[in-house]
């Protein structure tokens, strides 16, 4: 499987936010199959003190989340630093050769804009050669698909666990798409 789904729960929907957690996926998008898991949780003070922003509406918008999500992006374990957290998505994402890896998102302008951004932000402490570990043409964005197969909405896969969990977000997509190219298919080949 060269595919993975990614998501990243934020403290603004601004470009440069805080990254609370990654959450990723390798799957198939030609079948059911869903492979290894990743997640993890940002320290935020670290990327403050860098400049990384936090908007009011969105900190807003998580108290009004499910105690579950916020306990996700901000409770529990946490990498000791964003350099040490980053580092070990760099692991995960390089079991799969970069130029057979595609990076699957609900929308590459955000989730991989925010972490590309952050990789940058944290370049010193990451070291020579780790930079952002995705090559320029890999992104993939769910809502394309989504609104190709069902554009009315109402992609038939079960309920993904908790929301704004990144990575119960992460497999759901991943679900989803599998859906959706079972479908365009089936449409392609009636």
């Amino acid at each position: 499987m060269h595919d993975v789904m990614m998501d990243i729960e934020a403290l603004s929907t601004q470009l440069g936010a805080v990254v609370l957690t990654i959450g990723a996926v390798i799957f198939d998008p030609e079948s059911d199959r869903i492979g290894q898991t990743f997640a993890i949780r940002l320290p935020a003070q670290e990327q403050i003190d860098k400049g990384a922003l936090v908007g009011i509406d969105t900190i807003e918008w998580w108290i009004e989340q499910t105690l579950e999500a916020r306990n996700a992006a901000f409770h529990g374990p946490c990498a000791h630093s964003v350099a040490a957290g980053l580092g070990k998505f760099s692991r995960f994402l390089q079991r799969i050769p970069g130029e057979r890896l595609r990076l699957w998102s609900n929308g590459p302008a955000f989730d991989s804009a925010q972490l590309q951004l952050l990789y940058a932000r944290f370049r010193v402490e990451l070291g020579p050669g780790m930079g952002w570990p995705v090559r320029y043409n890999a992104d993939r964005d769910c809502r394309t698909i989504f609104s190709l197969a069902y554009p009315q909405g109402g992609i038939p896969v079960e309920e993904k666990g908790v929301a704004h969990n990144a990575l119960d977000d992460a497999i759901w997509q991943a679900r989803a798409v599998q859906a959706c190219m079972q479908k365009l298919r089936v449409s392609a080949h009636p």
